[in-house]
């Protein structure tokens, strides 16, 4: 037994990111396929096929930082995504430049990134995508 020693846990402090995505959409597919292909791998829950949407809890840990490179890679495998471009990326309500220019988003050690991307609670992260081309 030790005596003497307090133990205090802190609760993680949770960062709602917003990102704007502009997309191209490929000759051949539909804009509202892409659209929910690209809703679909950036989720927050799981995947039809069993794997974690990128903004998955799981796939998250304190003080993590976020690249843009995953974001990319994920839009980049929805079939009919000819090329997309980040527009926007930032902690949510606080306009800055610098992680969309660096590449990246620093957190803090108690902080965890969340994008839900929910229309009901829009204050625990938003997606947008503007979509352009396709059919």
């Amino acid at each position: 037994r030790m005596a003497g020693h307090d133990l205090r846990v802190n609760d993680p402090v949770r960062v709602s990111l917003e990102i704007d995505m502009l997309v191209c959409v490929d000759d051949g597919h539909f804009r509202g396929d892409v659209r929910r292909g690209l809703l679909e791998v950036s989720s927050n829950r799981r995947r039809a096929d069993g794997t974690p949407g990128l903004f998955h809890p799981d796939n998250f840990s304190f003080g993590q930082t976020v690249f843009l490179s995953p974001l990319y890679a994920a839009a980049r495998t929805v079939a009919g995504v000819a090329s997309v471009q980040i527009t926007r990326f930032h902690r949510q309500g606080q306009e800055d430049p610098k992680p969309l220019a660096d590449g990246f988003m620093r957190l803090g050690p108690l902080e965890i990134a969340r994008l839900d991307n929910d229309r009901n609670f829009p204050e625990h992260g938003v997606l947008r995508l503007e979509l352009h081309g396709g059919k």
